[in-house]
């Protein structure tokens, strides 16, 4: 009997993994689609309710209605973007006493700002670092006709308003035949280009105006000499300009000081109506060496003072050869202090433009 049934029973058989692919009970199937059905239940309640800020697209949903309602709301809720306006020259033209004119303006445009592409040259750097320390811009009228009549070769670039256009066609014929560019824009372009709405209709890109080096000036021998110091005195343009003013206006050649570079600025060169050119910068190491040389050569050496007991200006005796200093310092027991008002109730003196008039005024009269 029990052989009987060892004889019935028949030995289960197994497959490798090399005959067939790995074995998957029936069993393990209908779980996994229970999962799933499973899943789709919790996907449906997710879905109605899922916040408002959760991704929106329809894609993403198998649920319509919710997808709808997604996009409906979103259309709400969307901020519009901002665009920012993008400025580009604008070229119009006009005619003017029978010929044509090409006016040059800045406005707003619709097209999206393009960038630049390309290699820059290898030198590109340098050649900048060069023009910015040889070029300068210089605006007003007075200031720039000045410059055309005294240097007009160290003239590189030149903007210029239609109605400016009328008052400079020498100036215009000029750049033509030397073949240098000038551009003829309106006056919102020329303020972009000036930096100042000061610019009075023109504004030139020049070469800046060559400096001296005291050691050298004091060389040459002069009979009659007055200078001017301006070692310590703030960058202010409205008072260098004024003081340039002056000095031009009075004859007075030279002004001493360590910093060049705060007299080669466009503003003061536009307060000073011109004086920039008829006055040479005399460029010194620092102020009491530059009192020590001018002491040797025989220059009378005078200082501003507010003491009491300085003497007045109007019982001053000047000689031939004089430098005024508007500084505070480096006076000794030979130099002259004078005070320009002894009635002065102020704690503060004049304006150092203001006094550089007195002063000038005095020496022209000795």
């Amino acid at each position: 009997m029990n052989k009987s049934k060892s004889s019935s029973f028949s030995q289960p058989t197994f497959s490798t993994a090399s005959d067939e692919k790995r074995f998957k009970p029936a069993f393990k199937q209908e779980r996994q689609f229970d999962d799933r059905a499973d899943r789709r239940e919790r996907h449906d309640k997710f879905a109605k309710n899922k916040p408002h800020f959760a991704n929106k697209s329809p894609a993403r949903h198998e649920n319509r209605e919710f997808a709808e309602y997604s996009d409906r709301r979103s259309a709400r809720t969307t901020r519009p973007t901002y665009r920012q306006p993008v400025l580009a020259p604008q070229i119009t033209e006009t005619t003017l006493g029978g010929v044509k004119v090409m006016v040059k303006s800045t406005g707003v445009s619709d097209k999206p700002r393009e960038k630049k592409t390309g290699a820059l040259s290898p030198r590109a750097p340098e050649k900048i670092k060069k023009n910015r320390a040889e070029e300068m811009k210089i605006f007003g009228e007075n200031a720039c006709l000045s410059l055309f009549a005294q240097r007009p070769e160290t003239m590189v670039r030149v903007w210029a308003t239609v109605e400016m256009s009328h008052k400079i066609g020498d100036m215009l014929s000029y750049l033509a035949g030397n073949k240098k560019v000038y551009h003829i824009v309106d006056r919102d372009e020329l303020e972009l280009v000036s930096g100042s709405e000061h610019h009075g209709g023109i504004c030139m890109l020049v070469k800046k105006p060559r400096t001296f080096t005291l050691t050298g000036y004091v060389d040459l021998p002069r009979k009659a000499d007055c200078l001017l110091m301006l070692d310590g005195v703030a960058n202010n343009p409205q008072n260098l300009g004024g003081i340039l003013r002056t000095c031009a206006f009075y004859g007075v050649k030279g002004i001493v000081t360590s910093q060049p570079d705060m007299l080669l600025n466009a503003n003061t060169a536009r307060v000073a109506e011109g004086g920039l050119e008829y006055v040479h910068i005399l460029q010194a190491h620092d102020g009491e060496t530059a009192l020590q040389q001018l002491r040797q050569v025989g220059y009378q050496v005078v200082h501003i003072s507010q003491e009491k007991q300085a003497q007045s200006v109007n019982s001053l005796k000047l000689q031939d050869k004089v430098v005024f200093v508007l500084a505070n310092g480096w006076a000794t027991k030979e130099d002259t202090q004078v005070n320009l008002s002894l009635a002065n109730p102020l704690k503060s003196g004049l304006n150092v433009a203001v006094a550089t008039g007195v002063l000038l005024a005095k020496w022209v009269a000795r």
